[in-house]
């Protein structure tokens, strides 16, 4: 029995006609006939029966039926877990706290429209475990915030070039000030984050290439802790400019008037060059490379 016969028989099922399933499957009607025939032989039963001019199918052939459209739809099924356009399996990601919390859950939204049946696992890290970790096949892909990445064995894609911005409390002394240069920090205390933050480089770099020593330093592991600790007066940070826009517009924050070096950050999209991209992965890239949000 072949899956060929199965669609011939479904087909003159429905139309009760050889001539007109053959015009339908594309085949002659002999051949229709024949390929019943051979079925009819292999099951020791007899499918249709002639009333006149036409078909019709017998209890046998109803019966038949029945288990030869289960027997399609299944196949059907099958060969859809292997369709490209059929996207689905596990999707690992990795994500700097910044982007996890302002950027991805709104490419994660669009993405689980589009293909609800990936299982999507995020995790949050600093950026220089990520490397290792898609290395070693814990993560599929990473979002960093950092400045150019310079890894060969890494495929980099640059998202959006992240605005970096100087903020405090506006009953903080810095608030007073009319421009914020580098060497303002000298005497105040500067909230920063952990090391492994992917920007927390270049702003000690700048602090040393300017022979500047903060007053002190508060070291923190979280965005939002950094945020809350700005906001009650207790130093003041150089953060992106999205995890504190909505603390700005507030007035719980403000947003200093910096007149020292840029800060070349941007949200980066990494994945290992020679990682097999599985329909999940390619998905996600295309998504997030052309997803509004980060343009």
């Amino acid at each position: 029995m072949e899956l060929r016969q199965l669609q011939i028989f479904c087909a003159a099922a429905q139309t009760l006609n050889f001539t007109k399933a053959g015009l339908k499957l594309g085949y002659a009607q002999s051949n229709i006939t024949g390929q019943i025939h051979q079925l009819e032989d292999e099951l020791q039963v007899k499918l249709f029966e002639r009333m006149g001019r036409g078909i019709q199918l017998t209890n046998d052939g109803k019966s038949f039926l029945a288990n030869a459209k289960i027997i399609l739809e299944l196949c059907e099924r099958a060969k859809g877990e292997f369709l490209p356009q059929v996207v689905r399996g596990i999707l690992n990601i990795g994500a700097a706290e910044t982007v996890c919390v302002y950027r991805l859950p709104q490419i994660l939204t669009e993405y689980r429209k589009l293909y609800p049946l990936v299982e999507i696992r995020v995790q949050t890290e600093s950026c220089e475990h990520f490397f290792e970790l898609i290395k070693a096949s814990s993560i599929d892909i990473a979002l960093v915030l950092t400045d150019t990445i310079k890894s060969p064995e890494m495929a980099v894609q640059i998202l959006h070039d992240e605005k970096m911005t100087v903020v405090a409390s506006p009953l903080h002394a810095l608030a007073q000030k009319e421009k914020i240069r580098p060497h303002d920090f000298a005497d105040e205390c500067l909230i920063i984050t952990l090391p492994g933050c992917g920007y927390r480089p270049l702003i000690l770099s700048m602090l040393k290439e300017n022979n500047v020593k903060p007053g002190a330093l508060m070291e923190l592991s979280s965005i939002g802790a950094i945020r809350q600790c700005t906001i009650c007066g207790l130093g003041a940070a150089i953060l992106p400019k999205i995890a504190v826009k909505d603390d700005i517009e507030r007035g719980k924050l403000i947003e200093l008037d910096w007149d020292g070096p840029a800060f070349d950050i941007k949200t980066q999209l990494i994945y290992h060059r020679e990682k097999w991209l599985t329909p999940a992965m390619r998905a996600f890239i295309e998504l997030a490379s052309q997803d509004p949000i980060l343009a």
